[in-house]
């Protein structure tokens, strides 16, 4: 029954690591650059806007997920360096995601939404515009931190 167990647990680890790393790959190297050639600014940014929060919510299920397979293999057979920094990476990668998801995307589509009006009405503050950036830069930032994390896990997982 271990082994059942086991081998299950490993396959979870194992998917919940190909979900994210898939995840990021697939929106970021090839639907965001197809949407932006293929789409004018304002419907890219209204087809983004309705992705996020289902790509950030994937991550956090591929997180958990991962993180939970990773208590039953400690569970089974003791912790390890190998299972707590696994661990340790899972869980970066769920606050990292939840982040992104609320706070983070909120409040840039909410500063967005006051550039774009700033913009009809023919002024911008430009330290509306500095924060914006900010936020839009702290959510790339991220998603490095996610794929990284995700590529870092690839690796783990044949010593788990």
């Amino acid at each position: 029954m271990t082994a059942i167990i086991e081998s299950a647990m490993q396959y979870a680890h194992a998917l919940s690591v190909a979900v994210l790393v898939g995840k990021v790959v697939l929106l970021s190297f090839v639907v965001a650059p197809i949407l932006a050639k293929q789409l004018e600014p304002d419907q890219f940014g209204s087809v983004v806007r309705r992705l996020f929060p289902a790509y950030y919510l994937l991550g956090m299920g591929a997180a958990t997920l991962g993180f939970l397979s990773l208590i039953v293999l400690g569970i089974l057979h003791g912790l390890t360096g190998s299972l707590l920094g696994a661990g340790g990476i899972w869980l970066v990668i769920l606050l990292a995601e939840s982040y992104c998801r609320s706070p983070l995307t909120p409040q840039s589509n909410a500063m967005r939404d006051r550039l774009k009006e700033q913009e009809r009405q023919g002024s911008v503050d430009p330290m509306l515009q500095a924060a914006w950036t900010r936020l839009h830069q702290r959510s790339l930032y991220l998603n490095v931190l996610v794929l990284l994390g995700g590529l870092w896990l690839v690796g783990a997982g044949r010593h788990l």
